[in-house]
């Protein structure tokens, strides 16, 4: 009995056989549609990485460029950050009042180092020219700034009787109005 179901057991078991082995023909189309698939995933996989690498390092020249180029930019930015604050301070550094008995010029002296001697006061004629200068120096660099304003006056003032003097922080040229006797 014990071998009797030994015998049915080999009979079953040589018996089941996949479908691929009773048609060769199927055999051989399963075998190309592996040999496709597999080559399909293999390439797919490769060009994965190709796409992924040239997606996530740009091309090295480019990327220099436009880092050079932010840089130009950014020092551009701060240059002419410089130049508003200068004329904005440029705006400031002057003050002209006038009165019934003369004209004062105040002039702010922190923008030209608190030093009067960096500000020239010089007449030609009936024209008032205001000359200053200022120079900054640093580890690396040399900043000069140079200002002038002229005013021109009618002949009811005396420039030749103008008188100059510090107040704090300030150089003060006072201008007398009156009637001219040349």
């Amino acid at each position: 009995m014990e071998e009797d179901k030994l015998n049915e057991e080999k009979q079953n078991k040589e018996n089941f056989h996949p479908m691929c082995v009773n048609h060769p023909i199927m055999k051989h189309i399963m075998i190309g549609v592996l040999i496709f698939l597999g080559a399909y995933c293999a390439f797919y996989t490769v060009a994965d990485w190709h796409m992924k690498m040239m997606m996530n390092r740009p091309f090295e020249p480019t990327r220099n460029f436009e880092r050079m180029a932010m840089k130009d930019m950014k020092s551009m930015e701060n240059m002419f950050k410089a130049d508003r604050k200068m004329m904005h301070k440029a705006a400031n550094v002057i003050h002209f009042e006038k009165t019934k008995d003369y004209y004062k010029i105040i002039i702010d002296l922190r923008a030209f180092d608190n030093n009067e001697n960096n500000v020239q006061v010089l007449t030609n004629g009936n024209i008032l020219t205001i000359r200053g200068r200022s120079i900054r120096k640093s580890k690396n660099n040399e900043q000069i700034s140079e200002f002038q304003q002229n005013y021109m006056f009618g002949e009811n003032v005396k420039l030749n009787d103008l008188t100059k003097e510090t107040d704090g922080n300030y150089y003060v040229v006072t201008i007398p109005i009156g009637d001219s006797e040349e």
